[in-house]
């Protein structure tokens, strides 16, 4: 199960994962988008399965996780991937611009976590992967709010992970430096230099979930400059 699975690192990964002949289920809000890539995937024989979703809506987060469960009866990866960035100054930040980015990379964080954490402790057992950032311990001009709710979605992650490893239940923390993909045209922000391939970056999850359970990988992934 990934969510923000529009385009970027979210596509890279429900289509790697459906090369290796996993169900995939995708999430975002753009549903025209998922379907195109469902679509293009089942002429290929791959299961993926869009959704409409908004990760800072609970509701919808629980419907997402019940259809899955539904159709597949378990999860056994969850992939909180959704994010959402605005360049913007300390000076002109409004209050809705703080709430929609916090909503976004900390609040559907939680939700995904919570909701996925749930099904995964009946099973006992279960992979939760956090994208998170570079930001987390870099602060950067005009994104305060962005750096600030992938800090507290980390530390969020590194709490939770106590909690819900006594049932068998892996934490993944994944923080990627810059990616080549839409995010950041969307944002308002520059491009950085030597951006990554989110298809490189995809295949480094993909290890990471695939080592032994005895075995918890955390990935700090950074550019060339």
């Amino acid at each position: 199960m990934i969510t923000g699975a529009s385009s970027g690192l979210g596509e890279a990964l429900a289509r790697k994962f459906a090369k290796k002949n996993s169900h995939v289920y995708i999430g975002a809000r753009n549903l025209e988008k998922l379907e195109t890539i469902a679509n293009e995937l089942a002429k290929l024989g791959q299961k993926v399965y869009p959704y409409k979703l908004d990760v800072t809506n609970p509701d919808e987060v629980e419907s997402f996780a019940k259809y899955a469960v539904t159709k597949q009866g378990n999860i056994d990866i969850w992939i909180n991937n959704a994010g959402a960035d605005k360049k913007v100054s300390i000076f002109d930040f409004e209050p809705s611009s703080l709430q929609d980015i916090t909503a976004v990379n900390y609040f559907g964080l939680v939700y995904g976590t919570v909701t996925a954490a749930r099904y995964m402790k009946e099973q006992k057992y279960g992979d939760i992967v956090q994208i998170l950032s570079t930001s987390v311990f870099t602060p950067r001009e005009n994104e305060s709010a962005y750096c600030s709710a992938k800090a507290a979605a980390d530390m969020y992650s590194r709490c939770a992970e106590f909690e819900l490893k006594r049932y068998g239940i892996r934490m993944i923390r994944i923080e990627p430096g810059g990616m080549d993909t839409a995010f950041f045209d969307k944002a308002g922000l520059k491009l950085p230099q030597n951006a990554m391939n989110p298809s490189d970056i995809a295949d480094m999850v993909i290890n990471a979930v695939s080592q032994p359970r005895n075995i918890t990988a955390e990935l700090r992934i950074f550019r060339n400059e």
